[in-house]
């Protein structure tokens, strides 16, 4: 009887080693969906210099390519530049989260969270973008796509799809304009996973596939380019529903986690992935509940984690654990 073959339950996808790698030492800059912000907040976790969406979570290409042209110009927002709607202060080049009802609180936030963008995008040795939809809504009044709609009336609004030409040749305009303030920069580029039901399965389908080939074409006419399937990954290896969170759209935290890990082992620096295993314990032990904090064996505890810590940060000074350290030295 011939031996029973080994069962392959996952469709892996092939994953490239990248050429130019993230490191501690370098700033990372993330733009574009709700995806650059799980990967983003991964990075923070593991101590990066990282910037998420100073604009914000964005969508679509063409909102994308405008906030790298406004981080380039950095100009500030003003008092002339907010719209009002049911009480609140926005723009349109803004996510919702930078909307408030007191106008000097909404243009400080917008300001503080652009100048840093600015910054990041200026000195980045990474930048991450993420292609979420290729479906976009032009503002009648005054023929410009927005970033977001506010919840302002759908009426005043024209959907518009964004075809593969375009995105490539505005895209590759942004590249162009980073290079010229920045030409350390090197680019990620990924298509979120995060499903757009809005229109209907078929259009999400329509808008994933637009977005996939136009970041092929970037990634191949662009030598500073690379792409991470994250898109693939979530489609072939985790299609089974438990991976998606409640509303069925996103992908749940294991597998942002599982995408995470698979990011990290092509994307990050051998010297970097053992520092985050580092990191990674200090971490586990920081959020280590005792039963009695005055008992000696918890002193002991915080005692040994804090020269842990320190060992740490003298070894890596560029890393930020003075949170780290304030907690075990109390």
């Amino acid at each position: 009887m011939s031996k029973t073959k080994k069962m392959q339950l996952q469709t892996k996808t092939e994953i490239k080693s990248f050429d130019e790698k993230l490191s501690h030492t370098s700033k990372i800059l993330m733009l574009g969906s709700c995806f650059a912000n799980n990967i983003g907040e991964r990075l923070l976790d593991a101590k990066f210099n990282v910037c998420i969406n100073p604009f914000g979570v964005v969508y679509n290409p063409f909102s994308i390519a405008n906030s790298i042209e406004l981080l380039i110009a950095n100009t500030k927002i003003t008092e002339n530049d907010l719209l009002q709607h049911n009480g609140l202060y926005y723009n349109f080049c803004y996510h919702t989260s930078f909307s408030s009802m007191d106008k000097q609180y909404t243009l400080n936030k917008m300001n503080i969270a652009k100048q840093r963008g600015s910054e990041f995008l200026k000195n980045a040795k990474n930048i991450l973008i993420t292609f979420g939809s290729a479906v976009g809504y032009k503002y009648k009044k005054t023929d410009k796509i927005v970033a977001n709609c506010h919840k302002i009336p759908s009426f005043e609004f024209e959907k518009i799809v964004l075809n593969i030409d375009d995105t490539v040749k505005i895209m590759n305009r942004s590249i162009q304009n980073i290079m010229t303030v920045n030409n350390d920069a090197n680019f990620i580029f990924t298509v979120s996973p995060v499903r757009h039901l809005s229109d209907g399965a078929h259009e999400n389908q329509l808008s994933k596939s637009r977005l996939l080939i136009a970041t092929d074409e970037i990634c191949r006419n662009n030598s500073r380019c690379q792409y991470f399937p994250a898109y693939e990954i979530m489609m072939d290896e985790l299609r089974d529903y438990r991976f998606y969170a409640a509303d069925m759209l996103h992908p749940s935290n294991l597998a942002v986690d599982y995408i995470w890990q698979k990011f990290a082992n092509a994307a990050i620096c051998n010297e970097s992935l053992k520092l985050i295993e580092e990191i990674e314990k200090i971490s586990i032990a920081k959020s280590h509940r005792t039963f009695n904090p005055d008992s000696d064996e918890h002193k002991k505890f915080l005692k040994t984690y804090l020269e842990k810590t320190k060992l740490l940060q003298a070894k890596y000074p560029f890393v930020d654990l003075a949170e780290e350290l304030k907690y075990f030295d109390c």
